[in-house]
């Protein structure tokens, strides 16, 4: 691991407090059989997420499946509280399910935090719209209500750190401005995509 990460408050039980809260599931079946396990595996090339602040210490880093890099937080899209470097991770084939990351076990779904600070969950038509189709058809593939709940959860935890805090109020007003985008008009006129959240 880089020896400058970005610290959080969050220990190593945090997470893993964290992992079995969101040992669940959208759907009453595998979603993955929807999309061929489209965002469980590296869909085209450099495709990976950021691990959490700390999470990166539930990995020995040399786990076969994952490619690891360090990027300078500074430099990517992340708040400007956040210095040093964060983990990024490709996957090169099927992670262990138990194994996935914090990003993978919410998906399709993203922490949303508004002005005043109150925290609740929405589909993550971000990084989503165009991968998952319970971000496309959401009124055809409702999301189970345990599901909602536990990501919730699991994010009222991870929010206890300032940094993790802080990041979520920054993409929510990165959601935001998507929202109002032109494209993201056009695309709702022209493929009537428009999750029950955002109407």
């Amino acid at each position: 691991m880089h020896p400058n990460m970005v610290r959080s408050i969050l220990t190593p039980d945090d997470y893993r407090r964290v992992y079995e809260i969101l040992d669940t599931s959208p759907l009453d079946f595998d979603c993955g059989d929807l999309c061929a396990k489209r965002c469980c595996q590296e869909y085209q090339p450099g495709v990976g997420m950021y691990l959490l602040p700390g999470e990166e210490k539930l990995f020995t880093g040399n786990e076969p499946w994952l490619k690891w890099s360090f990027k300078q937080a500074e430099d990517q899209d992340f708040p400007p509280e956040w210095k040093g470097y964060v983990a990024f991770v490709e996957c090169n084939s099927n992670c262990p399910r138990e194994k996935r990351p914090i990003q993978c076990r919410t998906f399709p779904l993203m922490p949303y935090m508004d002005l005043r600070g109150n925290l609740t969950v929405r589909l993550d038509v971000l990084n989503g719209v165009f991968l998952c189709p319970l971000v496309r058809y959401p009124q055809k593939h409702p999301l189970r209500s345990e599901f909602r709940q536990r990501v919730l959860e699991a994010w009222r935890i991870l929010v206890s750190d300032p940094l993790i805090c802080s990041d979520v109020a920054w993409q929510s007003r990165n959601l935001d401005r998507d929202i109002r985008s032109p494209w993201r008009k056009l695309l709702q006129r022209v493929t009537f995509f428009r999750p029950p959240e955002y109407q």
